[in-house]
């Protein structure tokens, strides 16, 4: 991320980023809506879940390992059984969202600047970023006990 001394990037100012202009030895903390607003929609923050979703696609085969394999990378855990299930219905009905309209998976495959795997299903790809950025946002991937 580009920082400047003059311009403070938005959403380093929904984190509670101190001005350059001052030593900061300690900072304010707060938890807001914009915060997770932004850890959800930020274009940073998507293309981070693709990447990730692209990682996930070819390096697993099936859809349970797949969820095992970001469950253990984002919070070091397997996930329950209640949260496996919760995740496979939950990528079952964004495949099939994105089944029914391809245009809406190349849009958010389109979201940053990093380039697409050309070999990568649209679709898939899509609905594996959804995925993706459930897990990076569940309570224990963002506050890390």
């Amino acid at each position: 991320m580009h920082w400047q001394r003059t311009f403070l990037h938005p959403m380093l100012v929904n984190f509670d980023a101190p001005s350059r202009e001052d030593c900061v030895a300690m900072r304010t903390m707060s938890n807001s809506p914009q915060q997770a607003l932004t850890l959800l929609n930020d274009p940073s923050m998507v293309e981070a879940a693709r990447l990730w979703a692209e990682r996930l696609i070819q390096s697993d085969s099936t859809d349970e390992e797949r969820i095992d394999s970001a469950f253990r990378t984002a919070i070091a855990r397997g996930p329950s059984s209640v949260e496996a299930a919760s995740l496979t219905a939950f990528l079952a009905e964004a495949r099939q969202t994105y089944t029914d309209d391809p245009e809406q998976a190349d849009r958010l495959a389109a979201i940053g600047i990093s380039p697409l795997d050309a070999a990568a299903d649209p679709i898939e790809l899509a609905a594996w970023t959804n995925v993706a950025r459930v897990i990076l946002n569940l309570h224990e991937t963002i506050t890390r006990y």
